[in-house]
């Protein structure tokens, strides 16, 4: 991205050529002119002769600003740089940018090539633009205030060519007040001035405020970076918004495998990079919003994505880059302590509220939504995850473990892939707190389990006994549901979640009551067939707000689906999650042996013996490396399930096995039993769990070559 700018320095080097002729070397000025090969078949030349007496240094600037095709940029700008003696660093870089680039400098229309209007020769005043480029090349600071309105004033030079030549002679003084700066939606630069009495309004005051504005709002960034976002945005076929609604992303500089900060290396540079793959670098679209930090407490800048190259291969590379333009470069310290992040994750609205108590950050993010006004996070009728949903399936297959994704993903308003490891750590941010009623909202994650004792007491409201000094007392309390459906409905703007684990083994109709038809979509408060019903106890009217999901968790092997209570299954979407023998997380060779071979072996002896809904699953086999931890594995948590499954049938859990040495058969053979039953008697015994072959590869081997 740096190369992007390598226009910067060669105007301004130029310009200090160009301003050295504004004392008496105009006519050596216009014999250096007339040498350049401008690749234009002697269209420039032209008019050069024919308004040789009033060609001045902006006219010039404007005309090579015009040459901006990769061809001629070549050509044009390396005659220029040989003729004007540049610097060789200077030449080689502008060559390397048309090589390389499209024109992202201001240009002028590709009809003007001169400065002012030629049908207004009485207007012109070159001397006045002479004296101008010699101040702007030393910085804004130096220009007259009454030679910018005496620039202003003549015919056909307006405030945008103005600007932009100013800008292409001192990039890190001035900016161009075009169309493209109208895209940054400033209060303070709404419209280009094009009208005389616009025009004359416009003083060197006026653009000096515009400029104070934008360092304010995209602070310690140069004009040439805020003019590029600019062009950017203002361009149609280039719209930086056009892939993606703005999401937020945050990246450490902490490099993995580096161990130093390389945040002068992404300045530098004007990319991001992490030395490690993570799954959010696959989800930042151009337009996105990345704040780069450090720690718990340091906050280096914010950058806006122009182009991510882990989208165009879609596979992670430790050389590829996520390229940026950066709207905020103000180092600082933030008071609230962000969690720990490595690498590049989402960043999402708690984040972002402490973020934004730096008061620089806050700008440059309330400016940034008012140039994207899409949501950074969707609103509640747009959030992809549906308000009643139940994950089931056999147990071990991550249902727990995925309602912490979910219910992230909920109150985020995004799909559940952009929720990765780190964003889980931040799950206790958001747990509600059952022992208050949390007015402010604190808290949008609550978690119950159901089971056969749990009544309607405990989840919505009841009476319980207290203890007043050595008198019994009574009160009311309000259960989980009740009170994480206030909190929703006194924050409206806020998504809240209930995760309800084992919710098949509850009764349904005595834990819900008459609350059961409140949850469907079209009963919810606000919508058009709202339903509210009077509490029993407290004698409240209550209804259920539309921004609460409910989640719950369903093992199919504990009760079976077919027999879930019909009320349920009407209001609830279902998510089946089975076994995934192939998940990225399975042990794969431990000491040769395959556990994905395993799973599957065991879980289709099981559908044959049993069903479909009583297979073992994958997390059963998450983070084994070693063959003493995949013999507890068996010993302690997959044969007492196969126990529970076949009411201790050993011969079948034998045959699930393989056969192996796991589970031994043996026979009873005592003629004193013949009157009672067969001499011979098969039996089957557990290997001890002492014993080396639970150690043994090939036991393990035999469950799925068998």
């Amino acid at each position: 991205m740096k190369e992007t700018y390598y226009w910067v320095p060669w105007f301004k080097e130029l310009s200090k050529k160009v301003a050295e002729y504004a004392d008496g070397g105009q006519r050596e000025f216009l014999e250096k002119a007339r040498q350049i090969n401008w690749d234009d078949e002697g269209k420039v030349i032209q008019q050069i002769e024919d308004h040789q007496k009033y060609f001045d240094p902006f006219s010039f600037l404007y005309t090579v600003a015009s040459k901006n095709t990769p061809k001629s940029g070549t050509i044009v700008y390396g005659s220029i740089s040989d003729i004007f003696e540049l610097s060789d660093s200077i030449e080689n870089e502008i060559v390397e940018y048309f090589i390389h680039n499209r024109a992202t400098f201001p240009t002028p229309l590709a009809q003007r090539l001169l400065f002012w209007d030629k049908n207004h020769l009485d207007k012109r005043n070159p001397d006045v633009l002479w004296r101008l480029l010699k101040c702007a090349v030393e910085g804004l600071n130096k220009i007259d205030s009454k030679d910018f309105s005496d620039a202003l004033e003549i015919k056909g030079v307006g405030v945008r060519n103005l600007s932009q030549t100013l800008s292409l002679i001192n990039a890190t003084e001035f900016l161009s007040t075009d169309d493209s700066l109208v895209s940054l939606n400033l209060e303070i630069f709404s419209r280009v001035p094009t009208t005389d009495p616009q025009v004359r309004k416009f003083q060197l005051n006026t653009y000096k405020d515009i400029l104070n504005s934008i360092r304010d709002i995209f602070p310690n960034c140069e004009l040439y970076e805020i003019g590029l976002f600019a062009y950017e945005l203002f361009s149609d076929k280039t719209n930086l918004f056009r892939d993606n609604v703005s999401k937020y992303f945050q990246v450490s500089t902490n490099v993995i495998n580096e161990g130093t900060d390389e945040w002068e290396t992404f300045l530098e540079n004007d990319y991001v990079y992490t030395g490690g793959e993570y799954s959010a670098l696959f989800k930042a679209g151009r337009g996105s919003i990345v704040v780069v930090r450090n720690g718990e407490y340091n906050l280096y800048g914010i950058g806006v994505v122009s182009n991510n190259e882990y989208l165009e291969s879609g596979v992670w590379d430790d050389n590829k880059k996520i390229h940026v333009i950066w709207v905020n470069k103000q180092e600082c310290e933030i008071a609230e302590r962000l969690r720990i992040r490595t690498g590049f994750t989402h960043a999402f609205e708690s984040t972002l509220t402490k973020i934004k108590t730096v008061e620089s950050y806050r700008r440059t993010i309330e400016q940034l939504e008012k140039i994207n006004p899409q949501p950074c996070f969707r609103c509640e009728s747009q959030s992809p995850t549906p308000r009643n949903q139940i994950l089931y399936g056999p147990p071990g297959t991550g249902k727990t473990w995925h309602t912490v994704n979910l219910s992230l993903a909920v109150i985020h308003g995004v799909n559940v892939d952009d929720i990765d490891d780190e964003d889980r750590m931040d799950f206790n941010d958001y747990v509600f707190n059952i022992s208050e009623d949390s007015p402010d909202g604190k808290g949008q994650i609550a978690f119950t389990t159901f089971h056969q004792n749990y009544a309607y007491e405990d989840f919505v409201e009841g009476i319980r006994p207290t203890m007043k000094g050595s008198k019994v007392g009574y009160e009311r309390r309000d259960g989980i549901f009740k009170k994480l459906a206030k909190s929703a409905e006194d924050n409206p703007t806020k998504r809240y979640v209930l995760i309800i684990d084992e919710i098949n083994r509850g009764n349904i109709a005595k834990i819900f009551g008459e609350l059961i038809t409140l949850i469907e979509d079209s009963k919810r408060l606000g919508e058009p067939d709202v339903k509210e019903v009077l509490l029993p106890y407290s004698q409240h009217s209550f209804g259920v707000p539309p921004n609460l999901f409910i989640i719950g968790t369903m093992n199919t092997a504990d009760r079976s689906i077919q027999i879930l209570d019909t009320a349920l299954r009407r209001r609830f979407n279902f998510v089946e999650m089975m076994p995934e023998p192939s998940h990225e997380k399975m042990s794969t060779d431990i000491e040769g042996i395959s556990c994905e071979k395993i799973l599957k072996s065991m879980n289709r002896r099981i559908i044959g013996l049993l069903d479909r809904e009583r297979q073992i699953g994958h997390t059963y086999f998450f983070g084994i490396t070693t063959i003493e931890q995949l013999a507890d594995v068996f010993q302690n948590r997959i044969i007492p399930l196969l126990q529970e499954y076949f009411f201790d049938d050993w011969s079948k859990i034998r045959a699930v096995l393989g056969k192996n040495a796991f589970v031994r058969e043996d026979v009873i053979s005592d003629p004193s039993l013949v009157e009672y039953r067969d001499s011979e008697i098969k039996f089957y015994e557990r290997l001890p769990a002492n014993d080396e072959k639970w150690n043994d590869p090939q036991q393990y081997e035999k469950i799925y070559q068998n």
